[in-house]
């Protein structure tokens, strides 16, 4: 991949001292258009430009785009943001903790990336996007041309070079430090010497790279760059829109964190519970155990922990929570069903061999009839990433059932995607999220 470095935009520090008050998670995992975690702690929070909330007075030519472009210019005016003089990469670490109560070290790079059509294979996705986010965020591309959301990316390095060369350039202080959600440390440095960079630059130079987060974004940044193409006669900082934020990190790294992207389910037509629990025996061995009134967060640890045991074990496992019954269940898939199976006909082996296509088979589509058109819908499924929050959610009446999922393995993303295919949606959450608010670029 073509990389350049950039003139990247910061926070002043004279204005923003402390950072922690102004960075914010990227966009979709806002609460609405409006997350009082960001918008209400600092009235200088990136939120307010990345996610402007909508009002009932909104029309075409006064909106959460023209409100954000308004409120940047503003900004700008009063030196909230500062320019680097130099063009730079951005060496950007982020320390976050483990379950074993450890703490990992995530290393990556931001500098630009050119956009290029998933066809040429430089770039590779790893599932499908939806058309409503992305207009979203190609409307207030548009208006801001602020490129600030970065695209969280997986480059191969199995010897470390380019790891090696961050550490070197991040051997003093940190430009910036910043502490994110979730108790996550997040340190950014501007990496400005020409022959770091070219190094770096060489070493991408023939690498395609995966992405892990940011596929909204990239397609938008792909369609804004046809766009930016058209004007170049205009003026030649058009140009540079031909490229977008990335954060490279290697796809070797031991810090690669995904966690798994549970299902809540509601409004299923027909659903029974009891019959339902007898319809899975045809396709998992079960071993289900009774519950009291919700599930007790020792009874839902022995559990995640069993699914754990059978992936390692080479099983597609998953668990279930059906609080119609008070039943908690185990679910161990049974592998010589799988012919029974109505797959995909152009979906790979690789692709079949996950848990969440094994869900979307067997459970959704075979058991519940709910395809792809169904849940497209977005009435029946819920996503939620923290089992705890999604056994809660059964306290609602309207909670049929509650199907947890075990993390896919990094080896399994890269399977699937060197085989061409797509993963199912909501397959992966890699963690943590990149934070908004450290650098970001604007041409124009």
């Amino acid at each position: 991949m073509r990389i350049l470095p950039f003139r990247g935009y910061r926070y002043n520090p004279n204005r923003i001292p402390n950072l922690d008050d102004v960075i914010s998670l990227p966009y979709d995992q806002f609460k609405g258009s409006r997350d009082d975690r960001f918008h209400g702690r600092h009235p200088f929070n990136i939120a307010h430009l990345i996610m402007n909330p909508e009002t009932s007075e909104d029309s075409p030519s006064w909106n959460r785009y023209t409100r954000s472009k308004a409120l940047l210019d503003r900004w700008m005016d009063a030196s909230v943001f500062l320019q680097d003089d130099q063009p730079g990469i951005y060496p950007y670490y982020q320390d976050f903790p483990l379950s074993n109560g450890t703490t990992a070290t995530r290393k990556g790079f931001v500098a630009l990336g050119e956009v290029t059509d998933y066809s040429q294979g430089i770039v590779r996705p790893h599932e499908r996007t939806m058309a409503k986010p992305k207009q979203d965020r190609l409307e207030l591309l548009r208006s801001t041309r602020v490129d600030s959301g970065i695209i969280f990316v997986l480059y191969s390095d199995p010897g470390g070079e380019i790891e090696s060369l961050l550490d070197e350039a991040t051997a003093p202080l940190p430009a910036m430090t910043a502490d994110g959600p979730h108790i996550l440390s997040n340190r950014l440095w501007r990496l400005s010497d020409s022959t770091a960079i070219a190094r770096i630059q060489q070493i991408m130079q023939n690498k395609p790279v995966i992405i892990a987060d940011g596929h909204h974004r990239y397609e938008v940044a792909l369609e804004f760059s046809r766009e930016a193409m058209k004007r170049r006669s205009e003026d030649p900082a058009w140009e540079s829109y031909r490229f977008k934020l990335f954060s490279f990190v290697r796809l070797e790294s031991p810090a690669i964190s995904i966690l798994p992207i549970h299902r809540v389910l509601r409004h299923v037509e027909g659903f029974e519970p009891s019959r339902f629990l007898q319809e899975l025996e045809v396709f998992f061995s079960i071993e289900a155990t009774e519950v009291a009134s919700g599930v007790q967060p020792r009874r839902l640890k022995e559990l995640l922990q069993r699914m754990r045991l059978q992936q390692a074990a080479g099983h597609a496992a998953m668990g279930v929570y059906l609080p119609g019954l008070n039943r908690l269940a185990l679910l161990t898939f049974r592998g010589e069903k799988a012919t029974n199976l109505a797959w995909p006909a152009d979906k790979s082996e690789t692709w079949r061999q996950l848990d969440v296509s094994i869900l979307q088979a067997a459970i959704l589509d075979r058991i519940l009839h709910l395809g792809e058109r169904e849940l497209a819908q977005g009435n029946f499924v819920e996503y939620v990433s923290e089992a705890g929050e999604a056994v809660l959610k059964a306290a609602d009446d309207s909670c049929q059932c509650v199907i947890l999922l075990n993390p896919t393995p990094m080896k399994q993303v890269e399977a699937v995607v060197e085989a061409g295919d797509l993963l199912p949606q909501k397959t992966t959450h890699f963690h943590p999220k990149l934070m908004e608010g450290l650098v970001f670029a604007k041409h124009l």
